[in-house]
């Protein structure tokens, strides 16, 4: 497992409680005036004892877990809840400490992740989940609650001991929270679709502080808006997932020379038009420069997974028809193992951006050209071995929505596709400064954008922006279709009338930006 731990480092509960909580359980604490007002404000509300600023020794190792280090922001505090009660409090204390002027805002941090600035801020209050990441199964009902701050990892361990898992995030560092919120793409999608489709409830604190429960039954508009509408309505404290017994996989990564290229692109195109036929299958192909584990310019690998177990299933035959660099061991593991073992490493400038494509051979072969390309431009400017690239394609078929709807429909829109696509996504890791990540990231939007024409030259557009690997610069909630558009803009509306959530937490990707 060590060596495929290296290799996939490229990689990316109980009833349904329906009562709300009150904030009363919170320990009033007193602590001295900091001059923050909206730090001064979760004091005065008795939760100085859940704050970390700067002068704690505790500060920095805490700024030091957020994954990227672009991401690594200093906000006045850090606030660290325990629990809904605590969350629902601070909602009160900081959206009633003014408007923000002297421009200070309020961001949320669930897994710290994601690259963007969605999840900590400079000026004001990060909210900081971490603490609030307790897993429980209930057997009666067949539901894992989740913790929003919980890392996928975590959670598959712990639900491992009672023999369940649920649909979620491949690389065990990924957090929950906005994993869920944005769609979630996992080994089981051939079943189960996103992950947020196996979402039964979500328990959330609205921007007036109230605590509610979104199901199929109660708040359902809410429920279905949250099932890939983004940070738009207000914190989710607890996901109540529907579980899966926890069959052991068949787990495997072919590592291929890049002059197979061609042969690769064939594989991929051959299994998305063939997805359905097995199911239970999961193919996660990449393009990546990483001089530390290969000097080449650019190697090829496949993530070929089976979700029943089974070693030699037919929907690899093509793949495994290309030859391996080195021996293709497909092993027996768990979820659990899976995710220990494929975790993206920290310590680096890292950017990334996405695009849907028609699955077509010819613009997957461009994919590949353009990635070589990028690959000497960064090489010329920066050195080999001074960064690492990513391409991943992952398979994108029509029937995907049949099962989403089935399971109550998402805000994706993928039973509007009108042929079975291919999701791209491109990143970059500088190891050196951001003054080297700005010239990466600006040739890798570059790349986005000639593959993105690319595609349209060849009636092979798609609209789908995957929220969990935009850019900043792009607009996934505006790629979704105008219905789900204006549920999304009714439901916020509705369930946050004061706009706070699209002023006061301007992290993330907000649906008053979206055009009409």
């Amino acid at each position: 497992m060590l060596y495929i731990s290296t290799i996939a480092g490229l990689l990316v509960i109980g009833v349904l409680p329906l009562c709300s909580l009150a904030a009363s359980n919170v320990t009033v604490t007193t602590k001295n005036a900091t001059g923050f007002p909206p730090c001064d404000a979760l004091i005065q509300a008795g939760l100085g004892n859940r704050l970390l600023f700067a002068t704690d020794p505790d500060y920095e190792p805490r700024i030091a877990s957020w994954w990227a280090l672009n991401t690594r922001l200093h906000p006045w505090c850090l606030f660290q809840p325990q629990n809904t009660a605590e969350v629902s409090t601070s909602m009160n204390a900081l959206l009633g400490a003014g408007d923000g002027a002297g421009d200070w805002h309020i961001a949320v941090r669930a897994g710290g992740h994601n690259t963007g600035r969605t999840n900590n801020v400079d000026n004001g209050v990060t909210i900081d989940l971490g603490n609030m990441n307790r897993t429980t199964y209930d057997s009666q009902s067949n539901l894992a609650s989740i913790g929003p701050g919980s890392k996928w990892k975590d959670v598959y361990a712990e639900l491992h001991k009672h023999g369940v898992l649920v649909p979620g995030g491949r690389d065990g560092g990924v957090g929950v929270g906005g994993f869920l919120l944005g769609g979630g793409l996992t080994y089981y999608v051939g079943r189960e679709a996103f992950a947020c489709d196996s979402v039964k409830n979500f328990e959330i604190v609205l921007t007036n502080g109230t605590v509610v429960n979104a199901n199929k039954d109660e708040n359902s508009d809410l429920w279905m808006a949250l099932k890939g509408g983004g940070s738009n309505f207000g914190i989710v404290t607890r996901y109540d997932m529907e579980a899966l017994p926890d069959k052991e996989l068949a787990y495997g990564i072919r590592i291929m020379s890049a002059d197979y290229s061609s042969d690769l692109v064939d594989a991929i195109v051959h299994f998305t038009d063939n997805y359905q036929g097995f199911d239970s299958d999961a193919l996660v192909a990449y393009l990546s420069h990483n001089t530390s584990i290969i000097a080449s310019d650019v190697i090829m690998a496949a993530i070929h997974v089976n979700t029943e177990g089974v070693q030699n299933t037919t929907g690899f035959t093509k793949l495994n028809q290309i030859p391996s660099l080195v021996p293709d061991e497909t092993l027996s593991v768990s979820l659990a193992q899976a995710a220990e073992g494929s975790q993206l490493p920290s310590r680096s400038w890292n950017a990334g951006a996405t695009l849907t494509f028609k699955n077509d051979k010819r613009i997957l072969n461009r994919a590949v050209q353009l990635h070589g390309q990028y690959v000497q431009d960064l090489k010329n400017a920066l050195g080999a071995d001074n960064f690492v690239t990513y391409v991943f394609f992952q398979p994108l078929p029509t029937f995907l929505g049949e099962i989403s709807n089935q399971k109550g429909g998402n805000m994706l829109g993928i039973d509007l596709q009108e042929h079975n696509a291919i999701m791209w996504t491109g990143g970059v890791a500088v190891k050196t400064d951001q003054q080297a990540l700005a010239f990466a990231q600006t040739r890798l939007n570059a790349m986005l954008a000639e593959l993105r024409s690319f595609s349209a030259s060849l009636s092979g557009g798609n609209r789908l922006i995957y929220l969990n690997y935009a850019d900043s610069s792009q607009d996934p909630l505006g790629s979704y279709v105008k219905k789900n558009v204006d549920h999304i803009k009714a439901v916020a509306a509705k369930y946050d009338p004061k706009g706070a959530f699209q002023k006061r937490f301007p992290g993330g990707f907000k649906i008053s930006r979206v055009d009409d």
